[in-house]
Formats: C-alpha cells, structure tokens, sequence
C-alpha cells in the first residue's frame, strides 16, 4: 500500500468516493464493546477518501477524516501482519476488522481470537467511534482530526412532562404540553392559576415546583438545553439561561475594565457574552445559525474585536462594544480552526487557518484579504503572532506535524521544522530574553520548546502521567508581570505554567469533559481570568493567579432531563438550589431565586436520563441515572461523588428519595418496567419489584404510619401500589392515560398524566 503525501485518501486510489456500504472500499472495524470502544456493537468505516461512518444502534454519524490521520492508518496498515482471507466469517467474535479493496493491500480479515487478530493500530479507528459518539469523554484524538456532517434530525419536539407542588398557597400541578404549552392548576378542583400558549417558546422536557425565599417558583426545562424561572404567583420571568449547544470555543477580553468571556458552540447558536468572573449574561452575537469553532477577541485601533469562525469557513468580525458586525470574511473552503490577531499601531492583522491547510491573512480595517501562506499538508491547528529582528513574524502549526514561521509584511516564508511523530494540537509564542520561544502541544500530552528563530530545541514542559492524554488547547498570558502558558488536557485537567523558567504553578482537576478551548483575559480586579471550554458545553473560568473558580452559567448541550428544587443546610426546608441534569451528562446548580452558578458536574454516565434532589445529614443531595443503567449519588454542594448504584438492566426514567426501615434509599424506575431500590449511604440494593414492560414514568414513596408506601406510574397507564419493606403488590390498576406524576393524599392519590388529574 502506498502513502501519497498531501493527498486525502489511503493507498494509491483516487479520492472521491463516499461510499461506505458493505461492499465499500476502505477499512471495517466490528466490535462488540471493548476499552477503547463504546459499549454495544459498535461499526467504523474509513473509506479510501476519508469519508467514515460510525454505527452504534440506532445511532450513526458520518463525516471525514483528515489527511493526517490517514497517513497514520496507512502507515500502521502497511505494518500489520497479513491477515486470513477476507472472505471468512467473523461469526462469534469480540473484533473483527475488514480491509477491502485497497490498493496495494489484498483484501484481508483480522479477528480476534484466531491466529490472526485484530492489529494494534485498530484502536485509531477504535478513538474515531469514541471521539465521535461521546465527545464529553476523555478523548484521544485532536478535534480538528474529525470534521462531523451535521445531522439531519427531525424538528425538536417535547414531550408531557408534569409536577405536583404548590401554588397560591394551594396543592397544584404543573403540566406542560407537547407543544409547548403549559398550565398551573389547582389539585382539588382544577381552577387554572397560570399558564402558557406555545408561544412561550419552550420544547418542554422537564418541569419543577418549588419555593424559595417565601416566593413559589416555577421551573420549565426544554429540548434545546433551555431552563426558565418564573414566579409561579405573579408570572415573572426570574432568570434562566437560552438554549444552544453549548461552549466549546472560547475567547476572554478586559473591555472597559469589565473581564468579559465569548463562549459559542460548534453545532449552532449565538456566541454568548458574560462577565467572566460573575456569570452575569450582557448578550448574544449572531452567527446565522452557523455555530463557532474558533473564537479570538483583540483590542485594536481602541476597538475591542471578536472574531468567530466554524464549520463553514466563514469569518465574522464584531466590535464588541457596540455589537456590530464589521466584516464578514469568505475564502476558506472547509472550516476554520485557528485564528490569531496582530495589532501594528492603528492597523491589525487578522490570520486564519484551517482544514484547506491554507493560511490566510486579512486587514481588519477594511476585512480584504492580504496573503495566502502556503506550506502545510494537513489542517492548520495553531497560530500565534511574535517579533524577530523587528518584523512581525507568524508561527504556524499543523496536523502535519510541523511548525513553521512566516514574514508577515512579505508573506514569504523563513522557516520550517519538524516537531515528530505526532499530530500538533497548538502553539503559542512566550517572550524571553534571548528573544521569542514558540511552544507547541502536542497529541501525546508533550509540549515542547523551540526557539523561533531557528527551529533550534528547548526542551519540554513535563508532567509526570500527562503523555496519557493530548494537549487539546493552548493558551498564554502574563501574570504580574511574567508570561504564563495555560494548556487543557483530553480528560478535562488544565494546567498553569510560569512560561519562562518552565515551571508548573497549578493543576486543575477535570470538570466538564476534555477542554476544547482555551483563552486568558488579562487585567481587571482578579489580576486576569483564565476561561475554558469544554467538549461537555460547559464554562469554566478560574482566578488566572490561583485557579479559584469563578461560576459562569452555560447551558446543558442538549435536552433537559431533569429538573428539581433542592433544599441545603438550614433552610427550613425551603428551596435554595435548581438543580438540572442533561443529555449532554451534565448537572448544574444554581440559586433558585436568581440563577447564579453554583456547581457543575460531569456525570461520566453517558447522558442523564433522570434527577432527583434530597437531603442527607443537613446537606442536598443528588441522584441522577443515566444511559449507563446506573444510579449515582453526589454532595449537591461540594459535587463529590458518592456510591454508584447498579443493577438495572434498562437505564431509570425517573428516581425519587425515599425511606426503608428508617434509613435513607433511592428509588429508580427503569425503561423495561422495573423498580429498584438502593441504600443511600453505599449505595447497596435492597429492594427488586418487577411490574409490567412498560416505561417507568414516575415514582413517590411514601411513610405511612411507620411503614413506606411506594407507588409508581407507567407509560401505559397503569399505576401500582407496593408495600416497601416486604416488596408484596398491594394494587394495580390502569388509567386512560400515561402517568406523569403521582402524589399520596388523605383519601388516596392524586395522579396527573396529559389529560389531567385521576384520583384513586
């Protein structure tokens, strides 16, 4: 098999062909669920173009792969041992990977098991199906490796979800409609106290009741990632965050003496404005729907820019202050991953890179292009500006696993070097004094030190246990007064350097999946911030001189799940948290009267399918289940994890808290029909009750006279009542509607499903 450099295809065959059909040429990885592999079968094709599609269920996403990463299956390929004829089944096994019509190869199959098994460098293509199915896990390949098709969905839509609580100092229900309706109601006799048409522009997924400072609150969380607050008595709208896809690039400013961070997602939406040290939202800049890759904010010519560029290799430029847009800059074929902006007095100079592997410089004054650099043979991943001998000097890096400098004022080309085997995920240019030191991130976790005027090595920065995961964003900034580099890690870690002596000053652990982006804004009352974003849609911002977080609001990328009013320490039972959950696997914490940010987590359950919140030892308490059939526990306030219940064999619906035998217990409701039941304090079970097939929909346990109740609620209607601690099915009766939500009353219980209240 032959490796054409330069050119996106693998062997010697043309590129064009998208095909990935069974009889497609290319690369067939079939696994049953391994350590590098999503669990389930999974399977992987990488055709002779680049073209990959991934298969997982009923999940699939396609798109393609860079010409770096085909050079390294290639290359690995050409160094397998030969495999059996490719016309042997793999019947039975764990792996199987298939190679068909590549040239220069003869079609051959690896499988697991056999005297043939699969190669090591299948797990290349192992990390593509991971990278592409659960982008918030700890990643082993650089994004700009994968460009995604978008997916072509059906239109959004909500569903009926439902809430018993109280409003108007009355029992009332909440249910919100399909449509995106939803009413507040009176239980006893159903006189309406509230509401909404769909005009309210909410998909609903979840809904919530509560009081908090006196104020009773209604909660509504939606399909777009959306939550709302209003104040279920007066219909004000309290605060909330808008729906998106969250925040995976990042940009930091000091405008006006206010720290500001831009945060925009890939996938659609605006890129978002907010204080970066107290959360407060100051407004959105469009990107006609186009989402955000890249962002870069400068301060030039006394005008504070951001630019923003993505998938559709468009650059769009604002002036921060007034939010207007300035230019909108089109060259780019294919999407931009790499921006750096030069200030030169009164003029700037905006460069871009990307997956053309094509470097383009552009006058911000009047957003006409200047140059075309020419060099690289795989997509751009990093720039930074610097000075050498008094001109201004361009430091690019690439897929291709180099680095090279470029004259600006002439646009010619002065060096070029290899860094090594690696994919290069970064760069950035720290000041010294024997002149400009250009520091490159690397895939394998290093970061290497090369001086810019020569090419000539440094050395490393090294972290013992860091080479376990790539350098996925790179960001540098002075901190009283000595230049400090910022580096994110592929499983969420960032740390902080002192960049001229090479000195660590602090790490972070993870918290919201892989850092995606990286970006320091300098000055302001916390001598600078650092802001990150996270693959899971998250912000983090930190004090840059210690790390200290500082909470900013983001919103879940993806539906809601879950949404609960929480009560902490000495409140009287009244709420002092709202907390939501998402399909993205995240949980957020915010004050329930004004949304400020209280914590965020990374479930590590592969997207959240149900919330509950309580109280243990004076303290909230969380419970969320997720796609991994688990239950798991956390401190609402310090987000510490704690047990991990299992045992379902379906993921739970819905979990409540409840009480068996005087001890704490959390009740989940599974998919298949099932309920079970765990010890809080190390998450032990001690209750199985099996039901019917039907999806669990709602649960509520219940102590009556020293003995619990439970009664849960199904997608077909029907309700059953178990006495707890003997588990024994006291009733079972059916309804002429889903029940959405269940409460004991003196005479029964109430249920509501989408038609409205049923009392038994």
């Amino acid at each position: 098999m032959s490796e054409i450099a330069g050119s996106a295809s693998i062997g010697s065959a043309s590129a064009g062909s998208a095909s990935t059909g069974p009889a497609a040429a290319g690369l067939r990885l079939i696994s049953e669920g391994a350590d590098h592999l999503p669990g389930g079968a999974t399977e992987v094709f990488l055709g002779l173009d680049g073209a990959f599609r991934v298969t997982a269920g009923a999940r699939v996403r396609t798109g393609t792969a860079d010409t770096a990463f085909l050079r390294r299956v290639a290359s690995e390929l050409r160094a397998a041992p030969a495999g059996a004829d490719a016309d042997r089944a793999a019947t039975g096994a764990a792996r199987s990977l298939t190679s068909t019509g590549v040239p220069g190869h003869a079609d051959s199959v690896w499988i697991d098991g056999t005297a043939h098994p699969v190669p090591a460098f299948a797990t290349l293509l192992g990390a593509l199906a991971a990278r592409v199915l659960r982008p918030a896990d700890p990643a082993a390949l650089p994004a700009a490796l994968l460009r995604l098709d978008p997916v072509v969905a059906a239109l959004a839509t909500g569903r009926a979800v439902a809430t018993i609580g109280v409003v108007r100092g009355r029992a009332a229900y909440a249910l919100a409609e399909q449509d995106g309706s939803f009413g507040l109601t009176a239980l006893d006799d159903a006189q309406p106290l509230g509401g909404s048409g769909p005009e309210a522009g909410l998909l609903p997924t979840a809904v919530a009741l509560g009081t908090a400072a006196g104020r009773e609150l209604f909660a509504v969380g939606g399909a777009d990632g959306a939550v709302q607050v209003w104040d279920a008595v007066s219909g004000a709208v309290l605060h909330g965050t808008s729906g998106g896809e969250g925040a995976q690039a990042v940009a930091a400013a000091l405008v006006q003496d206010v720290p500001l961070a831009f945060s925009g997602g890939a996938d659609g939406g605006d890129v978002r404005a907010m204080r970066a040290d107290t959360g407060q939202a100051l407004g959105t800049l469009s990107v006609g729907g186009r989402g955000a890759d890249v962002l870069c904010a400068a301060r030039c010519a006394d005008l504070d820019l951001l630019a923003a560029a993505g998938q559709d290799g468009v650059i769009r430029v604002w002036d921060v202050a007034s939010g207007t847009q300035l230019h909108l800059l089109v060259g780019h074929v294919g999407p931009v991953a790499a921006l750096a902006v030069l200030s030169l007095g009164d003029q700037a100079v905006l460069a871009s890179g990307g997956a053309d592997r094509r470097i383009r410089l552009w006058d911000l004054a009047t957003g006409q292009p200047v140059a075309e650099l020419d060099g690289h043979t795989a997509t751009v991943t990093g720039l930074a500006f610097t000075e050498l001998a008094d001109r201004p000097v361009l430091a690019s890096c690439a897929l291709d696993g180099t680095v090279r400098t470029w004259d600006v004022r002439r646009a010619e080309a002065l060096h070029g070097w290899p860094v090594g085997e690696e994919w290069l995920t970064g760069i950035v240019a720290v000041a010294s004094g024997a002149g400009p030191v250009l520091v490159v991130a690397q895939q394998n976790g290093r970061l290497s030190r090369w001086v810019a005027a020569t090419g000539s090595t440094l050395g490393e920065f090294t972290v013992p246990g860091a080479a376990a995961h790539p350098v996925t964003a790179l960001a540098g900034g002075e901190l009283t007064g000595r230049p400090v580099l910022a580096a994110g890690y592929g499983d969420g870690t960032l740390r902080l350097w002192d960049a001229g002596i090479g000195v660590e000053l602090y790490a972070l652990a993870p918290d919201g999946g892989p850092i995606t982006s990286l970006a320091v804004g300098q000055g302001g009352p916390d001598g600078g911030v650092l802001v990150c974003g996270t693959a899971a849609g998250a912000v983090r911002s930190h004090a840059l001189r210690d790390g200290a977080p500082l909470r900013v609001p983001a919103p879940h990328a993806g539906a809601v799940t879950g949404l609960a009013f929480g009560a902490g320490s000495g409140s009287g039972g009244e709420a002092t948290a709202l907390v939501s959950a998402g399909a993205d696997g995240t949980v957020r914490v915010r004050s329930a009267l004004d949304g400020t940010p209280l914590l965020q987590l990374a479930t590590g359950q592969d997207g959240v399918t149900a919330l509950a919140a309580g109280e243990a030892s004076g303290h909230l308490l969380l419970a969320t289940a997720g796609r991994d059939r688990t239950v798991r526990l956390w401190h609402g306030v310090s987000g510490q994890a704690g047990p991990v219940c299992e045992g379902l064999a379906a993921p739970a619906e819905t979990i409540a808290f409840g009480v068996f035998g005087g001890r704490p217990v959390v009740i989940g409701g599974g998919t298949d029909g099932s309920v079970l039941v765990w010890e809080v304090h190390d998450g032990s079970r001690v209750a199985a009750l099996t039901g019917g097939a039907a999806a669990v929909r709602t649960l509520v346990a219940q102590d009556l006279d020293g003995e619990t109740l439970l009664a849960a609620g199904d997608e077909q209607g029907t309700l059953r009542l178990w006495h707890l601690p003997s588990g024994t099915l006291l009733n079972e009766a059916g309804l002429a509607q889903a029940a959405l939500a269940i409460s004991f009353a003196d005479t029964g219980l109430t249920v509501v499903g989408p038609g409205g209240v049923t009392t038994l």
